[in-house]
């Protein structure tokens, strides 16, 4: 960019109270100053600074700087330091006109200067949106508050949306979470480098889609921050791949703790069977069985995130415990979950007409916790009013206690299909004290 032919201005008298002189060291403006007077360099050198990193220096007489601020009305983006002693022509924003009436030979060359900074930076967009619509990609150039200044022909088909639409609206409304977004891009702020993330982006026919970015930050000769520049490209096949993926290996896994579960159940029953040490009904042992296993592996499931107090986890693996155990026939109707107090912390049951949701912050202190002291499970009598039982209906529900390592923390309640306990094992509520289970 041409400099300013200096010599017509420091030779005017009375221009002499706009030049100022900075010692060598001397701090000329801040990066964030709310300042916006317009300087020429008269003699000297001066550094350019963005935060700690020096970017550049001046030192051609009749250089123009701070015309950023000075020109967009905004804070200062850089810093300037004297590098020597310098002398600048110092002009406020508020005097501009003064100035040019005082100096008439100068207002030509300073509109000149501006009018080519704004060229050039019409020009490289210009000369980007050209380029950009032959990539693959979709390219999207936004300035530092979010406008959208370049969107190419691949951005119209990834976003389901044209380039007269877009055209200097924000770049937020196209993302589910623009706030996500607005965070992101203070942090690739300060690291000055190329960062991708993937976004979920709401297109008008397609719906959610995840589109992978990456970013890369702009900036102009003086490296102040002028906006962004992103590279996107659909990923959702790939996203949900990988969550069957992740869904597939849960469920294994889940086979695998049920499996070992039962045969180590099954391990530890058969010395008893086998030496007759105890005269159990092989129907109420083999539902004693099935209990057992389920009980430990919701244990297993549940204490972290009870620890953690993550009601979304939470009712996920109530959800989740029923859905594995589809291909077979069980006992339960549902699941309550209870802390320490016995107080209602989540619910999940597979009768239409009962809602989980409303038993959840009720009691059961008043209800009866039946059962030896010993014994890790107790039996509770509830009535539950159904569409068909106004009054109540009496339901049998059986109770273990929670732990992490030896650390109490609630109470896991099965709520038991007496039909099905009565036709598959031949078993009623007073059957279901004696069952035995061993503490762990």
């Amino acid at each position: 960019m041409e400099c300013l032919r200096i010599d017509e201005i420091i030779s005017n008298p009375d221009l002499a109270k706009y030049l100022t002189i900075f010692t060598s060291g001397q701090t000329i403006f801040l990066e964030g100053d709310d300042s916006q007077d317009l300087y020429i360099l008269v003699a000297g050198q001066v550094e350019i600074f963005k935060g700690n990193k020096k970017i550049r220096d001046i030192a051609e007489e009749g250089s123009v700087f701070g015309e950023v601020s000075f020109f967009l009305g905004d804070r200062r983006t850089a810093s300037v330091k004297a590098k020597s002693r310098v002398e600048v022509v110092c002009i406020p924003k508020e005097e501009i006109t003064l100035f040019l009436e005082e100096c008439p030979t100068a207002g030509p060359q300073i509109i000149r200067h501006l009018s080519q900074w704004l060229s050039e930076a019409t020009q490289m967009l210009y000369g980007l949106k050209e380029v950009s619509d032959q990539l693959p990609d979709a390219v999207i150039v936004t300035d530092k508050e979010g406008r959208i200044l370049v969107w190419n022909s691949a951005a119209e088909k990834l976003y389901g949306r044209d380039w007269p639409r877009m055209r200097n609206t924000n770049v937020d409304e196209i993302y589910v979470k623009p706030e996500e977004y607005k965070n992101f891009l203070k942090e690739i702020q300060t690291q000055y480098s190329t960062t991708e993330k993937v976004f979920d982006i709401k297109h008008p026919r397609d719906g959610i889609r995840c589109i992978s970015t990456s970013f890369t930050v702009l900036y102009d000769g003086h490296h102040n921050f002028q906006g962004v520049l992103s590279l996107g490209r659909d990923v959702t096949a790939t996203k949900k791949l990988e969550k069957k993926y992740k869904h597939a290996f849960f469920w294994l896994i889940s086979a695998l703790v049920l499996i070992g579960l039962l045969t180590a159940t099954i391990f530890l029953g058969y010395p008893y069977y086998s030496k007759g040490h105890q005269a159990v009904d092989l129907r109420q042992k083999e539902l004693g069985n099935l209990l057992a296993k389920d009980y430990f592996l919701l244990n297993s499931w549940l204490v972290d995130q009870l620890g953690g107090h993550n009601t979304e986890a939470i009712s996920q693996v109530l959800q989740r415990f029923f859905y594995i155990q589809q291909a077979t026939a069980i006992p339960y109707t549902g699941l309550v979950l209870l802390d320490k107090d016995r107080k209602v912390l989540n619910a999940y049951s597979t009768k239409a007409d009962i809602s989980a949701d409303d038993m959840i912050g009720s009691s059961y202190a008043a209800i009866e916790f039946q059962g030896s002291e010993n014994s890790l499970h107790k039996v509770l009598t509830v009535y539950r009013t159904e569409k068909d039982h106004p009054m109540g209906k009496k339901g049998i529900e059986i109770a273990f206690e929670l732990y992490n390592d030896k650390a109490f923390m609630g109470w896991l309640v099965f709520q038991m299909d007496m039909d099905a306990l009565a036709d598959t094992y031949g078993i009623d509520d007073k059957n279901l004290k004696n069952l035995q289970f061993d503490k762990p």
